[in-house]
């Protein structure tokens, strides 16, 4: 049985309380609300393209194929967290050993996969690095990597990775082999703060158009990423899901399933307790219909889970989900309706 990790919204009546760790807010002066806008959004039936939205432009502002990427680094000032692409079903495992030249094996090993709350706690590579009054200094682990599934859905193999830092420049680059030492080679990252992430191929090194939008550019992203679902005896295994994660550098929101969608204004938004959890809205405004086993199923939207989003311009809005399906019965266009509050 899925276990719903949704956070209820509480209504405050003095204050609003905001969960994040983002700069005091700008005051945004009201306005009229706007129309309830009906939007669609492509990411195909095989779920390939990742798409991301602005609810105040109301356009797609960025699209990408979800196997161009490999590994991610963040732009944060000091910040060196590596993230794998989830979208793939990628996972590492840690070998405690700075030697890269070492034939290994994938037995034996705890293999971790990212959260899709983004909680730096469930990061699966972790702090691979320390500060110093000299400035960061690698800890040079050999990581292992399982690929995950290619643009097939095939398995896409294994690789050693073994992340460095040039402790004076902060340049941050990723030492890359087969298991049993073949094809080395060295990328490295080049930030860029207007960013969240920039992100590297283990094939080709960093992407030379960046994968996301500026991070001021967009509030939601509609992909497929992994997270854990949970079996009826309360265990938990990882899975492929689709959804939207939101930009959580700038924008949070609440799920409310109680209060009725036309009944939520302004006045109701701003004594929410939100959250800027990656995967606040998830996947599971549809629900599965049929046999999952055999994969013969149908989506069906859940327009009574209402979501209200803070943007990253500071705006409220509401949303819901009215459809997965485009107008020719076709999986992967997930339909909505939303409105400025």
């Amino acid at each position: 049985m899925k276990r719903n990790r949704r956070l209820t919204g509480l209504l405050l009546p003095l204050v609003v309380l905001l969960t994040s760790c983002f700069k005091e807010d700008e005051r945004v002066i009201p306005s009229r609300p706007g129309d309830v806008i009906t939007q669609v959004i492509e990411m195909q039936p095989d779920y390939s393209i990742q798409s991301y939205f602005n609810l105040n432009s109301g356009e797609v502002v960025g699209t990408g194929f979800r196997n161009t990427w490999d590994i991610g680094l963040s732009c944060k000032e000091n910040d060196y967290t590596l993230i794998l692409n989830t979208s793939r079903f990628m996972k590492v495992a840690h070998t405690g050993s700075d030697f890269f030249e070492a034939v290994y094996t994938t037995e034996g090993f705890e293999w971790r996969f990212d959260e899709s709350t983004a909680d730096p706690a469930g990061n699966a590579i972790g702090k691979w690095w320390e500060t110093t009054v000299n400035g960061p200094v690698g800890l040079n682990e050999v990581l292992l990597v399982d690929l995950g599934i290619d643009a097939d859905g095939l398995p896409a193999g294994y690789l050693k990775i073994q992340p460095l830092i040039n402790t004076l420049t902060k340049v941050v680059s990723i030492k890359i082999a087969g298991l049993d030492n073949t094809g080395e080679r060295t990328f490295a990252f080049s930030k860029d703060s207007a960013y969240r992430y920039v992100t590297m191929s283990f094939d080709d090194g960093q992407n030379a158009s960046p994968h996301e939008p500026v991070k001021t550019a967009w509030d939601l992203q509609f992909t497929q990423y992994t997270t854990l679902l949970f079996t009826d005896d309360g265990e938990p295994y990882p899975y492929l899901v689709t959804g939207v994660l939101i930009n959580d550098s700038l924008v949070s929101a609440v799920m409310d399933s109680i209060t009725p969608f036309e009944s939520i204004d302004r006045n109701f938004a701003e004594g929410l307790l939100l959250s800027n959890k990656r995967d606040v809205i998830g996947y599971d405004w549809k629900q599965v219909v049929g046999d999952v086993s055999s994969g013969n199923v149908t989506y069906i939207a859940r327009p009574e889970m209402g979501y209200i989003i803070k943007s990253a311009d500071g705006y409220f809005f509401k949303l819901r989900f009215i459809d997965f399906y485009n107008n020719l019965g076709k999986k992967g266009y997930p339909t909505f309706e939303y409105q400025k509050l």
